[in-house]
């Protein structure tokens, strides 16, 4: 599957699968997967609960390092 720049993409059923901290981790989906990365308390899971129109998806808190997954 190749996705090409100014494609959409329909994000249907958005759904949590694992908070991966190592290659063992890892999906084997095969399906097209987004990184983000940046430090604590920055807006990361805000982005992709706007980004896929959900409130509770990816947890958000307004103290650093509160929802990590160590």
């Amino acid at each position: 599957m190749v996705y090409r720049r100014n494609t959409m993409m329909n994000v249907k059923n958005p759904q949590f699968e694992i908070s991966a901290v190592g290659p063992k981790q890892y999906p084997t989906s095969g399906l097209p997967e987004i990184v983000l990365v940046g430090k604590s308390n920055v807006g990361k899971s805000s982005f992709i609960n706007t980004m896929i129109n959900r409130k509770k998806l990816a947890r958000t808190s307004s103290e650093p390092r509160k929802n990590t997954s160590n």
